[in-house]
């Protein structure tokens, strides 16, 4: 992999063919994955876009040339090409990132009218992104959302794995959709949370203001009021709409985990996500043990005490592998 076609890949200039072969070394390694998409962030949260900076064009832009020459050890080194700085002047990506920095590849096609821009946050990362109509939504660990280029001038619709939390800039004309998986969730203006994970059986859609309607594959609508939450299980194609006392599907967005009457097998996968390890169990009876409560999940090793101080369990961390037994 040269130096050049990374460049010309992180800029948005690379054809078809080029995105396609990069994106095929990118994916052999997650090192890779996530240097590719930290170089992402720094090219637009640097504002390379801007004609107007030619001087912090060029620095920034020779600064991400240093960080392709490091992660692409592999290759020849190559120096930097003068030529090369036309491209910082003609960046396609017009999304914006907002608040914690997360990470996100962007693809388009140069020859389909069916251009889009991804948005990935790894696990172990969450991110705020500010969606090209002015709406904003808080992507959760291991999430994607993707929009087509024509998201600005034509429906607003977007593609959710993984969780987000979506405040949407109303638009009386423009309904904005999101799908996730078999559902479809429209709103005009409002803020709610949506959980699809792929390895959950269950979509979850909460309202936390405005109206939401939800369509799923058979063309029925739910519509949701404040407060009220749809749970979707995409095995059995049942269906529940409940009324919550609380907020607890919104909870992470303020750094708190919220845990109601969860085993410690289903809590497993979203530690998991949260915090980019790899949960093992010692016996099967350390499954069984079932929680209750909230705790603030700045790391991996608080949330362990608190939940060996709260049931039977112990555990031990082994680099980012943590074994759980039964006392």
């Amino acid at each position: 992999m040269t130096d050049e076609l990374l460049f010309k890949y992180i800029s948005g200039q690379a054809d078809i063919d080029e995105v396609q072969e990069v994106q095929l070394w990118v994916n052999e390694s997650e090192e890779r994955r996530k240097e590719m998409a930290r170089l992402k962030n720094i090219w637009i949260l640097a504002g390379l876009e801007n004609k107007n900076a030619p001087e912090k064009t060029a620095t920034e832009t020779e600064r991400i040339w240093q960080i392709i020459k490091r992660l692409n050890i592999r290759e020849k080194k190559r120096e930097v090409r003068i030529r090369l700085l036309k491209y910082a002047a003609t960046l396609l990506i017009t999304i914006s990132i907002a608040g914690t920095i997360g990470y996100f590849i962007s693809y388009s096609s140069f020859h389909s009218p069916d251009d889009y821009t991804e948005i990935i946050v790894p696990r172990g990362e969450r991110s705020t992104v500010a969606l090209p109509d002015g709406s904003t939504v808080q992507l959760n660990s291991d999430s994607r959302l993707r929009f087509l280029s024509s998201f600005n001038s034509g429906k607003r619709r977007v593609h959710l794995q993984g969780e987000g939390f979506f405040k949407v800039r109303y638009n009386q004309t423009r309904p904005f959709i999101v799908e996730a998986a078999n559902l479809q969730i429209e709103v005009l203006g409002t803020s709610f949370n949506v959980s699809n994970f792929p390895d959950d059986q269950m979509i979850t859609t909460y309202l936390q203001s405005g109206k939401v309607k939800i369509i799923n594959e058979n063309l029925t609508s739910v519509f949701l009021a404040p407060s009220e939450a749809f749970s979707y299980n995409k095995t059995t194609h049942q269906s529940e709409k409940i009324r919550l006392p609380d907020q607890r599907f919104t909870d992470w967005t303020k750094g708190i985990l919220t845990i109601n009457g969860e085993t410690i097998g289903e809590l497993a996968k979203k530690l998991e996500r949260r915090f980019d390890v790899r949960i093992l169990f010692g016996d099967h009876k350390v499954k069984d043990n079932v929680y209750t409560g909230s705790i603030k999940d700045e790391n991996i090793i608080t949330v362990m005490e608190a939940l060996k101080f709260a049931s039977s369990i112990k555990y031990e961390c082994k680099g980012d592998t943590i074994i759980l037994f039964s006392k």
